[in-house]
């Protein structure tokens, strides 16, 4: 399959979250876990559908792995910021990410409160609702907008920080150039969380990398990690970390 043919089926695997929710009106009921809601469970029921017919391997949060009959692996969040999504604020997504033997071939991130649209390919550039996205050029701390997940480091003090709660779209505002950097301090987000949203970086020319210099992509499901992105590799080294994905 294509490049352009995989971003055909991540579309219509994120359409079927967008109608599965389109009528859902049980915003703050729970799930079967303690960390879960309803919400997740409806979306992620709509993205097996579309995607287990077409043999591919999926890793979800929400359903775990899922061994296919090819050589890919999507990677799923169904609803990345789920409480923001139960409380209603704006600011929730899908992500979807094909990995293959090369590693992020395809990627999409999908903000499911206003339509906007993320995606990239390997090599083929990122965008945002089509036209072509890039960072800034910020290389000093001190000028940077920060966004982070949880509660600011103390040795890291960038001009200003934002926490909006979507690692997804949150690391995709890096790749097009709303906030200066992204970091998680306390390294608990799931490869669901960001793998879309490092292709998207890597292919605007942001840089991202992990918190202690781990492997970023992988197919574990218990395993929690700390992305970190900046506009330039000057800041991602203010930021504690060292590149280690390239475009």
């Amino acid at each position: 399959m294509t490049s352009n043919a995989w971003i055909e089926l991540l579309d219509e695997t994120a359409e079927a979250v967008v109608n599965a929710l389109a009528t859902f009106d049980r915003w703050t009921d729970g799930g079967d876990r303690p960390d879960q809601y309803a919400l997740d469970q409806i979306a992620d029921a709509a993205v097996l559908e579309v995607l287990k017919p077409t043999g591919v391997s999926i890793l979800s949060e929400e359903s775990g792995f899922l061994q296919g009959e090819t050589s890919e692996l999507v990677i799923v969040d169904p609803v990345d910021g789920s409480t923001n999504a139960s409380r209603r604020i704006p600011h929730y997504c899908t992500s979807l990410c094909v990995v293959d033997e090369q590693g992020p071939l395809a990627a999409l991130v999908l903000n499911l409160a206003n339509g906007e649209r993320f995606h990239a390919t390997r090599q083929g550039g990122a965008f945002l609702n089509d036209q072509p996205i890039e960072p800034t050029n910020c290389e000093q701390l001190s000028e940077a907008i920060i966004g982070v997940a949880g509660i600011p480091p103390t040795n890291v003090t960038p001009r200003q920080y934002r926490s909006f709660g979507a690692a997804a779209l949150d690391l995709c505002a890096v790749a097009a150039g709303r906030l200066d950097g992204y970091m998680d301090p306390l390294a608990h987000h799931g490869v669901w969380d960001y793998a879309a949203a490092v292709l998207i970086c890597a292919e605007a020319g942001a840089v991202v990398g992990e918190l202690e210099g781990r492997e970023l992509i992988h197919s574990d499901h218990a395993l929690r990690l700390g992305p970190v992105a900046a506009a330039t590799p000057e800041l991602l080294n203010q930021l504690g970390v060292e590149q280690s994905i390239d475009r």
